[in-house]
């Protein structure tokens, strides 16, 4: 008796552990994660599509700008670059934050920081 609630007890722990593991993405896409909806600290709304295709809305102005992102060749880059104003590495994003210079972005410096939705 002992034993079989011992291996229930097991079992129970790593099914919990699964889905601790797996509920870990925020649902924000595939590889990295980078797709989904999120806000910067300034309140400027970015939304980042399955595509690559992305829009931009700063705040304070109500036009939404329509542009690209990309997440390196293979789709495999530890961070996604997105395109504003014909410059297609205007913005870096990596570890929920976003950044400006990609020189910023390896030293961990001038970071903005961002919220999904």
């Amino acid at each position: 008796m002992l034993a079989s609630l011992t291996k229930v007890i097991i079992f129970t722990a790593c099914c919990i552990l699964a889905v601790a593991c797996g509920s870990g993405s925020k649902g924000e896409g595939k590889g990295h994660g980078f797709a989904g909806t999120f806000t910067d600290e300034f309140g400027n709304k970015f939304e980042l599509r399955e595509d690559y295709t992305a829009t931009i809305e700063f705040a304070g102005n109500n036009k939404t700008n329509t542009t690209k992102w990309r997440d390196g060749e293979q789709h495999d880059s530890p961070f996604a670059t997105i395109e504003y104003n014909g410059d297609p590495t205007y913005y870096y994003l990596r570890d929920g934050y976003l950044y400006r210079h990609k020189e910023d972005m390896e030293r961990g410096r001038c970071a903005i920081s961002i919220t999904y939705q």
